[in-house]
C-alpha cells in the first residue's frame, strides 16, 4: 500500500500492517507504552492508512486491533492539548469556527473507517476507552 507497491503495506509510526493472509490486512494500534493512546501522528496515519487500504484491490477484509493489553486509552490528552490550547482566532466566532475545523481533521480518522470498501473487524480487547468507544449509530 506504499505509493507505487499495491498491495505492500507501508511503514507507520503508531500503526502496525501487516498481511495476515491472502486477502487479509491486520492494522494494529501500536503505542503498547502508552495503552495505544491515539496522539496526533496517530489521527494523521489512520487516514492514510485507510486510504491505502481503501484502494489496494488484494485487500478484501481488514481486522484492527491494539498492540498490548489494550484496545486503546483514547486521545492522548497531553498530545491534543496543543493543539486545542493555541486555536487561532481575533474572536469567539472565529476561535470556535477554527476549532470545528480541528475537530472534523479528527473525526475524519473514524469516518475514514467508516467510508472503507471492506470490512473493518475490530478486535476489541481490554480496555477500550474514549477515541475507541462505538457510539450508537457510528464508529467512534
Amino acid at each position: 500500500m506504499a505509493s507505487g507497491s499495491p498491495g505492500v503495506p507501508r511503514e507507520f509510526q503508531t500503526l502496525r500492517v501487516r498481511r495476515e493472509r491472502e486477502h487479509v490486512l491486520h492494522v494494529e494500534l501500536h503505542r503498547p507504552g502508552k495503552r495505544n493512546a491515539i496522539n496526533l501522528c496517530c489521527w494523521r496515519e489512520m487516514v492514510e492508512c485507510f486510504q491505502d487500504i481503501s484502494r489496494d484491490p488484494s485487500c478484501r477484509a481488514v481486522v484492527i486491533s491494539g498492540a498490548g493489553n489494550a484496545f486503546t486509552s483514547g486521545i492522548d490528552l497531553t498530545d491534543a492539548a496543543e493543539v486545542f490550547v493555541g486555536i487561532p482566532g481575533e474572536d469567539a466566532a472565529r476561535r470556535a469556527w477554527n476549532l470545528r475545523q480541528k475537530i472534523l481533521e479528527f473525526q475524519e480518522s473514524f469516518s475514514v473507517l467508516e467510508k472503507c470498501p471492506k470490512p473493518v473487524i475490530a478486535a476489541v480487547h481490554g480496555p477500550c476507552i474514549g477515541a475507541g468507544e462505538r457510539e450508537p449509530g457510528g464508529m467512534g
